[in-house]
């Protein structure tokens, strides 16, 4: 699995929907992506070794944008 699988996986269980219906590039907070939410996914990428923070999340709220932050911020 992919960075970018890991993190779609992320938001589809964070969302309640499949992973496939994701698009890499849409506004997460248009598919209902909130502050709460954030959190989670935060929480989700520390969990799996990523070094995020809220801000970094809500200022690029895309997978595309999120998977690159994993794969530049990942703890070795």
């Amino acid at each position: 699995m992919t960075g970018r699988d890991a993190v779609r996986e992320h938001v589809a269980e964070v969302l309640g929907q499949p992973a496939g219906s994701l698009d890499d590039h849409e506004d997460l907070l248009d598919r209902g992506v909130d502050s709460i939410r954030l959190m989670h996914l935060v929480e989700r990428l520390r969990e799996s070794g990523v070094d995020a923070e809220f801000v970094d999340l809500a200022e690029t709220p895309t997978i595309a944008a999120w998977a690159d932050l994993a794969g530049r911020r990942a703890r070795a």
